[in-house]
């Protein structure tokens, strides 16, 4: 036959499991919900010459820490102006002298249309 725990092992067992449950991130799942900010940042050449092809990257920051291989949708507003190389990673300048806009879109499966977006001007000189 089993004897009751006595009162103050009970409060030592429920001290001890709230404990675990703190340093096991538990305080995490109810803390409110909501996005974090989040920072696009263009790197490379804002003027090219005409009929070249410049490298650029692009930085992504969320919640104050870079991420690694963001899922990102690239573009040109103008492609006679400039366009991107296959691997994204490349502006090619085109023959037309001017100005277009490179955007930018973080690919995220919790940001729907509140997606972040950078619109980077990118001018072609000769």
């Amino acid at each position: 036959m089993m004897r009751p725990a006595r009162p103050i092992v009970r409060v030592g067992v429920t001290v001890v499991g709230g404990m675990v449950a703190l340093a096991c991130g538990l305080a995490d799942v109810f803390r409110p919900g909501g996005l974090e900010s989040v920072t696009i940042a263009y790197v490379g050449d804002t003027i090219v010459h005409r009929d070249s092809t410049v490298p650029f990257s692009v930085l992504v920051i969320a919640g104050g820490t870079q991420l690694d291989g963001p899922r990102l949708t690239l573009w040109s507003s103008d492609t006679n102006v400039f366009d991107l190389n296959s691997g994204r990673d490349s502006l090619v300048a085109k023959s037309s002298i001017g100005a277009a806009t490179l955007m930018i879109r973080l690919q995220s499966s919790i940001l729907t249309d509140s997606a972040p977006t950078l619109a980077q001007t990118i001018r072609v000189r000769p």
